[in-house]
């Protein structure tokens, strides 16, 4: 049985939607589930509460962002986790959305690619049992240990999009989270993941590659690409997203996003998103059509595929509910 996941967000369902969500996941065999840390959420809680909920699956966080945390006390709080939830739990980290974390928290961002780094060398050793001293170029730590040693390993993943980061994250993580992936994309990303692995003398099997693909069992096109189309143009609200969707292969659609967004025109933003961008990164129709395009993905060298449902103005639950049903293994 292929491996998937199911990453878990949205603002309107509640823990108790979520706890659901897993449950059912979990009954039709998904691998693990995914929680990205949203502003006002709190991650690794929610980790510990789908766990709980939950007796086979593994639960992550899918991303924390290292700017929000210190790598000691997170590390502190999965190991709390795993002791819950044995060889059940993983951490994924990442940079996160920069204004969010500037204006939502009034955190200093700088040296992103040294501070992953160092933060993921930093907690995977903590989640080890190490005692940790470490005098480097973000973190100075002079000793730290966690008190509960998790009794099974706790993979840390990196999101990870561009080749700096896909380098790092070969060298240092257990592996790569990838987000709004292209099967071509997921080719190219392997070789940088692959070349970092053997730069620091590792095997490119000890890194795992996953990514979120956003992804709705539907048979209302209509309905689902104008979903899309409004959520590729506010990730296209972002520096980072349209400079990604430009090396992509959608440079034109980048540049009227900056245009749009410039003006703060989100409707003209939507517009620029066409359908062969919205085909090129979203997977969506009948169960048997979604199934194909994640067996695609497989076929790229992506490791873990994870279905990311969105809102189609439905009730959302509704929406998760029948994607993760229609994408199960036990379905295909």
């Amino acid at each position: 049985m292929s491996a998937i996941g199911v990453r878990i967000r949205d603002a309107d369902l509640s823990l108790g939607d979520m706890r659901r969500l897993a449950t059912a996941a979990e009954h039709a065999g998904f691998d693990s589930v995914w929680l990205p840390e949203n502003m006002g959420r709190d991650g690794v809680a929610e980790v510990i509460a789908l766990a709980a909920a939950t007796k086979r699956i593994t639960v992550g966080t899918g991303i924390v962002p290292v700017f929000g945390r210190q790598p000691t006390l997170t590390a502190a709080a999965m190991a709390t986790a795993a002791s819950l939830a044995p060889g059940r739990v993983l951490l994924g980290v990442g940079i996160g959305h920069r204004d969010a974390l500037v204006d939502g928290h009034g955190i200093a961002f700088s040296r992103p690619l040294a501070r992953t780094r160092e933060f993921v060398e930093i907690a995977r050793r903590l989640l080890r049992g190490e005692s940790v001293e470490h005098d480097g170029e973000v973190f100075t730590i002079g000793r730290y240990q966690v008190s509960c040693t998790p009794s099974s390993p706790v993979p840390v993943y990196v999101a990870a999009l561009r080749p700096a980061m896909l380098r790092m994250a070969g060298a240092v993580a257990d592996g790569v989270l990838m987000n709004w992936a292209t099967p071509a994309r997921v080719r190219e990303a392997a070789r940088h993941i692959r070349a970092g692995a053997a730069d620091a003398g590792r095997s490119p099997d000890d890194v795992r590659i996953a990514s979120y693909l956003r992804t709705c069992v539907s048979d209302d096109t209509a309905r689902v690409e104008r979903a899309c189309r409004e959520q590729i143009a506010q990730y296209g609200s972002m520096v980072y997203y349209r400079n990604y969707f430009s090396e992509i292969g959608f440079a034109d659609q980048a540049a009227a996003l900056e245009a749009a967004w410039a003006t703060g025109d989100a409707s003209r933003a939507a517009d620029v998103v066409d359908r062969r961008m919205i085909q090129a990164l979203t997977i969506y129709g009948s169960p048997d059509e979604c199934r194909e395009r994640l067996a695609e993905y497989r076929g790229t060298g992506l490791d873990l595929p994870i279905i990311a449902p969105f809102p189609i103005g439905e009730p959302v639950v509704e929406t998760f509910e029948r994607t993760i049903a229609g994408c199960a293994p036990a379905a295909g």
